[in-house]
């Protein structure tokens, strides 16, 4: 068993952790800063490796995933955090990825907008149905009359609650109405 954690040495570092201590096995974390990234604890960093490489550089992104990939995969879940649309670099992973995998998403607020990048991506994993695909859209809070962005530690807990969920999307906070967002 495989966990790749793409995106996830900030603030989704905590689900990093609570996934590792979950699963056994392998962790590989991908990140422009993997290399300095650690769990702070021995035994969950002894199952770490790092690959510090920015999805943004395809071609670099691409190869490290089918390096990581033919030496520890196929992945049996994993966490990703990617700004932007990059189709290809996503269908990488799910081609990665084994079967009955859990593959977590987590999105930013506009990716949960009709017609958004959300919904097209729900529509491509259908097409996967090896793999239990899991959505994170992240939103807002609205209370007495003032809009704020989720702290680190709703984010986390909403994440780690995807990964336990049948439900293939999930909302932490709320992303309407929309003119409401800080």
């Amino acid at each position: 068993m495989t966990t790749l954690l793409i995106g996830t040495t900030g603030m989704l570092s905590e689900v990093a952790r609570h996934m590792v201590q979950a699963a056994p096995g392998a962790v590989a974390v991908m990140s422009r800063r993997a290399d300095t990234f650690s769990f702070g604890d021995a035994a969950l960093d002894s199952r770490t490796t790092s690959h510090p490489v920015d999805w943004q550089d395809q071609a670099a992104f691409l190869a490290s995933l089918d390096a990581i990939a033919s030496a520890h995969g196929p992945f049996t879940q994993a966490l990703v955090w990617m700004h932007g649309r990059d189709d290809p670099l996503r269908a990488h992973i799910a081609h990665h990825m084994a079967d009955d995998a859990v593959l977590v998403e987590v999105l930013g607020s506009a990716a949960s907008r009709p017609g958004a990048f959300g919904e097209v991506r729900v529509r491509q994993m259908q097409t996967q149905p090896h793999i239990r695909y899991r959505q994170v859209l992240l939103g807002f809070v609205h209370d007495d009359g003032q809009s704020r962005w989720l702290t680190h530690e709703e984010i986390c807990a909403g994440a780690i609650a995807a990964f336990g969920s049948d439900e293939t999307v999930s909302v932490v906070g709320q992303v309407e109405p929309w003119a409401l967002r800080p």
